[in-house]
């Protein structure tokens, strides 16, 4: 059984390189096109996948559309040895992203959510014999809130940790209550957390003072800050540490997959027993890599 379970979206990402952004009403030629495999959730597996010692070792549950991107997508899978039992066809066709990167390596994305919101909560209950067995499970908001939310009571009746990456950004009354008090790490970066919050994110200490709010009042255990070049941030009940990002690897070029690289990589060290302040300081390192080249 895998000890890693990605609850998520699957997508195909169209991506756009421009000079700059366009303004309201402005064409632009853009620099050149390119399509990968994306969704934050297969982006996460992907990523665990990739650092895992066997095949197998990273079990992705999802749902894409019965058209042409669903065989190569599962071939993307299984070329870095994700297991993709529980990749489910639906009626609708296979998630969509279109993204737009500038010259600053900067991006916008639109998503055409697609077969990812059939994804139901009975689905993943039909799971539960692979959940149970996991040491982690990991979400996000590119499906319905409602699916994550069973995924991870499932897996927290089992003793699974949980690790909830809370993108897109959502207001905190578009959620199920128990999916926070479910979750045992809380992945936002800083515009997602303060939407969560409802308060400020712009300094270190805001950030703190956001995440102890979510804490404190709404059951979610330890909070992980991704603060961009600034690195990333652990809050606790009690302990507050920041890791700075290491010297980029390679000259920046894209930052569509940075924060589902750093998520990859926290899933995969946690999963390994390392402690979570040096699993950041290792995800740092795997985001670093992951923004010198395109697509992630």
């Amino acid at each position: 059984m895998a000890p890693i379970i990605i609850l998520g979206s699957c997508n195909v990402d169209q991506i756009t390189y421009c000079p700059k952004f366009p303004s309201n009403g402005e064409t632009l030629y853009a620099t050149s096109f390119s399509t990968f495999f994306g969704g934050k959730g297969a982006n996460q597996a992907y990523q665990s996948s990739l650092l895992s010692p066997s095949p197998n070792y990273v079990a992705f549950i999802g749902m894409v559309g019965d058209d042409e991107h669903e065989r190569r997508i599962r071939e993307n899978f299984n070329d870095v040895g994700v297991d993709t039992e529980h990749l489910l066809v639906g009626k609708e066709q296979t998630g969509i992203a279109t993204i737009q990167v500038d010259g600053n390596g900067e991006n916008r994305i639109l998503i055409v959510p697609g077969a990812n919101f059939e994804l139901k909560p009975e689905d993943v209950q039909g799971m539960k014999g692979k959940i149970k067995s996991a040491s982690i499970m990991v979400g996000q908001l590119e499906i319905s809130p409602e699916t994550t939310s069973m995924g991870f009571e499932i897996a927290k009746e089992h003793g699974v940790t949980t690790v909830l990456n809370p993108a897109p950004a959502s207001p905190l009354s578009t959620l199920p209550p128990t999916l926070l008090k479910n979750t045992d790490y809380l992945v936002p970066n800083q515009p997602e957390l303060s939407l969560l919050s409802n308060l400020p994110t712009t300094t270190p200490s805001q950030c703190v003072i956001a995440s102890r709010y979510l804490i404190e009042k709404h059951g979610v255990k330890n909070v992980i800050v991704t603060m961009g070049g600034s690195g990333a941030m652990l809050v606790t009940p009690t302990v507050e540490h920041h890791v700075p990002c290491p010297p980029l690897p390679l000259p920046l070029v894209d930052t569509v997959g940075a924060g589902d690289s750093f998520l990859g990589g926290m899933s995969y060290y946690i999963s390994k027993g390392v402690e979570v302040a040096d699993a950041m300081v290792l995800s740092n390192g795997v985001a670093g890599w992951s923004v010198g080249g395109k697509g992630g």
